[in-house]
């Protein structure tokens, strides 16, 4: 009989035991997963103002404007690591040439649909602002950080732009309103 009462006991804590732990777990799911949902949130945030600054700059840059729209790559236009003076980390504007995604295939975006419909490929892709990471000159690459994306990633230095063109500079003070 004492055997049997405690073998009842046992498995009365153990069940116990396991409800306390269920619960727990159940707890720590539902604050990873709160934590993730405000992840994903500011990251959209993030992702949406690096889009309007590549926006924004293809706005303000003549240059940049007749890349995207017309295709017409004017002499002058400055890239880093090609025609630029700097190859320095920094702010850049990654533009690809239509029709393309926003992101490049070898970005790993958040698993979210904002995030994963930018690796579409559209008419007119948006422009995005991205941090360079690092320059590899002799294989004509950069890697670059965003906040669209999970990690860094590498693109080619052809589709990387400096924010501010010198030439924009010579073609507001032109007569060349071809651009404006």
């Amino acid at each position: 009989m004492k055997v049997l009462s405690s073998v009842i006991e046992n498995k009365l804590l153990l069940a116990i035991l396991v409800g306390v732990v269920s619960i727990g777990g159940f707890q720590v799911w539902q604050y990873n997963q709160a934590q993730y949902e405000k992840l994903i949130n500011e990251a959209k945030n993030g992702c949406g103002v690096y889009i309007e600054l590549g926006e924004d700059a293809i706005k303000r840059s003549p240059s940049l404007r007749a890349l995207k729209y017309q295709n017409k790559r004017l002499s002058g236009l400055e890239q880093p690591g090609i025609n630029s003076e700097s190859a320095d980390p920094g702010a850049y504007v990654m533009l690809f040439r239509s029709p393309a995604s926003t992101l490049p295939p070898n970005a790993l975006p958040f698993d979210d649909p904002f995030f994963t419909s930018l690796l579409n490929k559209e008419e007119s892709p948006k422009t995005l602002m991205v941090q360079a990471v690092s320059f590899d000159l002799a294989k004509k690459q950069a890697t670059v950080k965003s906040l669209c994306t999970k990690k860094p990633f590498v693109i080619s230095l052809e589709d990387l732009y400096l924010e501010y063109q010198p030439i924009d500079r010579d073609l507001r003070r032109s007569n060349f309103d071809i651009l404006f």
